[in-house]
């Protein structure tokens, strides 16, 4: 029978805590490291908010055998606040009112997944899901729509295209740049709609060989001010049907096989070897604006990566400000990936925010509004 009382069981308990505190330690570094070059300290961050856990568990079992090992934990615990700060929000989850108030700008962010092709596809054959998407966006009344993975037919007058809808819902304003260059009658990219005037954008591309969708701003101006609003999707992992397998064999203690998890292990650092790079591109953008800026997108990284603490720099996080928990945006793989983000400029005052958990894309929308 175990007993964790016996020296022999306390030997294991502490080689399993040191292995942790370990792991805890290499995400506490990310935001200082290169994680393009040194991609295995940035893996641990995936399961940070089991780390702590497991650490926090740690400290009521030492305590309770009166160990002095509990403040190894402990310590440790307080050397990542800035990550915990990061992941977690300590609010209350609150309604969001869709009544907007005086000088309020309402952003909402969607990856779109091609307007739910994938699920149209696979999982539900014949099924669309583009009028309830529609409807969400209506209903919610933003100002400004940031979307990722954008599918449009090439010709935007087209009376089927998604732009003649969304003109329809009000927003007569919009920049799209598709990341493709085939031949088909369907573009795929990064876009950004708007209820007020546009008098000013830009397209940034982050070069060839990537599978990341271009950064692009657009200046909107309201009365006397103008804001600039980025948006971008950052290099994706490119996981397939057999790669969330192979994770869900892994989760569920079954072997995916040797090939499949090098397939994955490979993957997930050609993604941070990226992610690295054009991070910093965003950072350099969002520091050359003349105008208060707001950038919107799908990071395709955690909040205590290198990758999200490069581009929020002085930014403040619309989710830490207003939002509940841990934020998931992403549907599938673990309850934990929050991938999606708003930050704004600190000049903008965060009233509320929300994560909408409807299952028409991979991600959820996300939403805030900003007073300015």
């Amino acid at each position: 029978m175990f007993d964790y009382r016996r020296p022999f069981y306390r030997k294991i308990l502490v080689v399993f805590n040191i292995f942790v505190l370990i792991a805890y330690l290499f995400v506490c570094l990310t935001p200082f490291v290169n994680t393009g070059e040194n991609w295995l300290i940035a893996l641990p961050g995936l399961a940070f908010p089991l780390l702590l856990l497991a650490l926090l568990l740690f400290v009521i079992l030492w305590t309770l055998l009166r160990s002095k090992w509990v403040w190894v934990s402990v310590v440790v615990i307080f050397l990542g606040i800035q990550q915990i700060l990061a992941v977690f929000s300590f609010h209350l989850p609150q309604q969001f009112n869709l009544a907007k108030g005086k000088n309020t700008l309402r952003i909402f962010h969607w990856n779109v997944e091609s307007w739910d092709d994938y699920f149209s596809k696979i999982d539900y054959p014949g099924e669309s899901y583009r009028p309830e998407m529609m409807d969400l966006i209506k209903q919610q009344n933003p100002d400004v729509l940031c979307f990722e993975e954008y599918a449009d037919l090439k010709s935007s007058d087209d009376s089927g295209s998604n732009v003649s809808e969304i003109k329809k819902l009000g927003f007569p304003y919009y920049l799209s740049a598709p990341t493709d260059t085939s031949a088909s009658r369907v573009t795929n990219g990064v876009a950004i709609f708007s209820k007020y005037p546009v008098i000013n954008s830009g397209i940034y591309s982050y070069g060839r060989h990537t599978q990341a969708e271009h950064l692009i701003f657009v200046d909107i101006n309201i009365g006397k001010d103008t804001f600039r609003i980025f948006t971008t999707h950052l290099q994706s992992v490119r996981f397939e049907r057999k790669d969330y397998r192979s994770l869900n064999n892994l989760k569920k203690a079954r072997d995916p096989g040797f090939e499949n998890s090098k397939d994955i292990i490979s993957k997930l650092r050609r993604g941070y070897q990226f992610r690295h790079i054009q991070a910093q591109i965003v950072e350099q953008k969002i520091a050359e604006s003349p105008y208060p800026a707001v950038i919107t997108g799908d990071f395709n990284d955690v909040p205590n990566s290198n990758t999200y603490f490069t581009i929020r720099g002085k930014l403040q996080d619309a989710f830490l400000k207003k939002g509940y928990w841990i934020g998931r945006t992403f549907r599938f793989i673990s309850p934990t990936l929050r991938i999606d983000f708003i930050l704004a400029d600190k000049k903008f005052k965060v009233d509320q925010f929300q994560v909408m958990h409807v299952p028409y894309s991979d991600h959820f929308p996300i939403e805030t509004d900003l007073t300015y």
